[in-house]
């Protein structure tokens, strides 16, 4: 049974070679030991840059740390898809807006040393999720499973959602309500997404530059613990 290093948030082995978790930020020292004893070869950041400098990353300067953001900067249809009230039209907007970004941190992990690595956003849920699903769709896994992984975050945010509340005013408590479940359609919708306009997410990566030799390598490496 995989023991969470201390202070770690929605952390997990979704693979043999990929570990999934929230925010680096809340590890405690005696986590952030356990995280490197790990041994992981790539630990990538899939925040924005802003809200490092609000939760700053504790492994920032070592080699395996790396910063590249799954969402684009400044995009309009990203923003407006933000007020729809569900996390499964925002992530198709991800996957239309962010095409180039995603395919930046495929390869990120694709071309890490050898070894497990480990992907994050905030709360390790959206992004994390969102990137997670591509990942387990390239190592062959149905998306009955992808579900599985996507919801299993649910009761590890009850707390941490709860803490947050209480420092929301009742306005941002509202705004944010819709985007705090976990369900399985905010996963399967996106992928559902690409089926109907890419005919799939090989033929979605490859349009962007990542090419289903690249996807079949990335699906192997992942497949190794």
């Amino acid at each position: 049974m995989l023991i969470p290093p201390d202070g770690a948030l929605n952390f997990r082995r979704a693979l043999p070679g990929l570990y999934r978790s929230g925010n680096l930020s809340f590890l405690s020292e005696q986590g952030r030991v356990e995280m490197l004893a790990l041994n992981l070869s790539r630990i990538l950041d899939l925040r924005t840059r802003a809200e490092r400098h609000i939760d700053a990353p504790p492994f920032v300067g070592r080699a395996e740390y790396l910063n590249l953001s799954l969402l684009s900067h400044c995009v309009r249809e990203l923003n407006e898809a933000s007020l729809a009230g569900s996390n499964g039209v925002y992530n198709c907007a991800v996957l239309d807006y962010g095409a180039n970004n995603i395919v930046s941190i495929l390869g990120a992990l694709l071309d890490a040393p050898p070894g497990p690595v480990l992907i994050h956003c905030h709360a390790g849920k959206d992004r994390t999720g969102l990137i997670a699903a591509l990942c387990l769709e390239l190592a062959g896994f149905s998306r009955d499973e992808i579900a599985a992984d996507y919801v299993a975050t649910g009761p590890e945010l009850v707390d941490f959602y709860a803490r947050g509340s209480l420092r929301r005013t009742p306005e941002h408590q509202r705004r944010d309500a819709p985007f705090i479940p976990t369900v399985v359609d905010d996963i399967l919708r996106p992928l559902a997404h690409l089926n109907s306009t890419w005919s799939g997410v090989a033929p979605y990566l490859a349009a962007y530059g990542f090419s289903q030799a690249e996807q079949a390598a990335l699906g192997r490496r992942l497949m190794k613990g």
